[in-house]
């Protein structure tokens, strides 16, 4: 039965273009229909959703988002309009993450039919704007609101596999300066030369440390804009480094290390997406590796672990990350319907591992 409520519940989902701002008529519908079972407990803030099983702690936190971005032009048919073909789901969102908002809502729908009563509270977020506005993002606004969780599961696509850590992003800027003139004569520094002598140098940085889940720390430069005429010296030169980094480094010690190493200033432009990882001997991490029988993995791509950073966490999901905004979004039934089982498991395992460490510390 689970299997084919999470596949109708998916495919309802799609239908809400529910791009990032505008998550409203989703938030509605899903209100709706979760009240409606009378199973959960369910709270609404603004459009985020919370949908809580039990009372006081430890508090299990599961967060998934109803935001989608924008579909492509090259989409085949309405990609609103979901289709299964060949043992997958085809729609935007499929992946990104409304397969593991189904999974989500259906596995802990189905423990409180079947009666089951944690030693604990579990909570599922169901937040906004993850992929973008993030003065808006539903689980940044959530945090202040809730009690602080004692572990959480972020619902993003990683095949099922959980993933004890993700990359953060850190994006700063270097600016060289140079002597404005006509380009026909010589007047001093250029600075797109000077910018070229820093990229050389760029080249050579590198950080010791490895991450076993994460490896090293990776940068690019990815936007140059210099000069303001074909026939003038370009006076400035400023070109944007995309890093991404692992918890072995903080922020601070990457800009010094550039600064010192480059001799150049380096400005920040977003530094809010944080390293994170979790100890693999944490309950929530154990739980997760016991039921899906896989290790702990790391993960490139960010998500809304970066706003739970200071919380015991893991990422997982059903679907490929590959898939995640590509014009043939989709998802295998598959993956989807194994998810809620997992989820179920994951759930009543931590909770059985906290009850342990518990008797033990009596």
């Amino acid at each position: 039965m689970e299997k084919k409520e999470v596949v109708h519940l998916l495919r309802d989902l799609i239908r809400f273009p529910s791009i990032s701002g505008e998550e409203k008529e989703l938030a509605d519908r899903l209100e709706f229909r979760i009240r409606k079972t009378g199973l959960l407990n369910v709270e609404r803030f603004e459009d985020n959703l919370l949908l809580t099983l039990g009372a006081g702690t430890p508090f299990l936190l599961l967060n998934s988002h109803s935001d989608v971005v924008p579909p492509s032009d090259r989409h085949e048919g309405d990609p609103f309009d979901p289709v299964i073909k060949k043992g997958r789901v085809h729609g935007r969102g499929s992946t990104d993450a409304k397969g593991s908002v189904s999974s989500m809502v259906t596995a802990l729908l189905g423990l409180a039919k079947k009666g089951y009563k944690p030693t604990g509270r579990v909570s599922l977020a169901i937040t906004v704007c993850e992929e973008r506005y993030a003065e808006k993002n539903g689980m940044n606004h959530l945090r202040k609101i809730l009690p602080e969780p004692d572990a959480a599961l972020v619902g993003e696509p990683t095949e099922l596999h959980p993933c004890g850590a993700q990359k953060g992003l850190l994006i700063v800027t270097l600016e060289t300066k140079g002597t404005s003139g006509h380009a026909a004569r010589a007047t001093g520094p250029n600075a797109i030369y000077e910018m070229s002598v820093l990229l050389e140098k760029l080249r050579n940085i590198s950080f010791g440390k490895l991450n076993p889940l994460l490896g090293s720390v990776r940068i690019t430069p990815t936007v140059i804009e210099g000069g303001s005429a074909r026939n003038a010296h370009p006076e400035s030169c400023i070109v944007y480094l995309d890093i991404r980094t692992i918890p072995d480094y903080s922020n601070d010690h990457i800009i010094k290390k550039l600064q010192t190493e480059l001799g150049a200033h380096v400005s920040i432009f977003s530094d809010r997406f944080v390293a994170t990882q979790t100890d693999p001997g944490h309950p929530i991490a154990r739980a997760a590796c016991e039921v899906t029988g896989h290790p702990l993995v790391g993960s490139e791509t960010s998500s809304d672990w970066v706003a739970l950073a200071d919380i015991p966490t893991i990422k997982i999901g059903p679907g490929r990350s590959i898939d995640s905004h590509t014009a043939g979004e989709s998802i295998a039934l598959e993956q989807l319907e194994l998810a809620v089982p997992v989820y179920q498991n994951i759930i009543r395992r931590y909770f059985e591992h906290t009850t342990e460490l518990l008797e033990k510390g009596k």
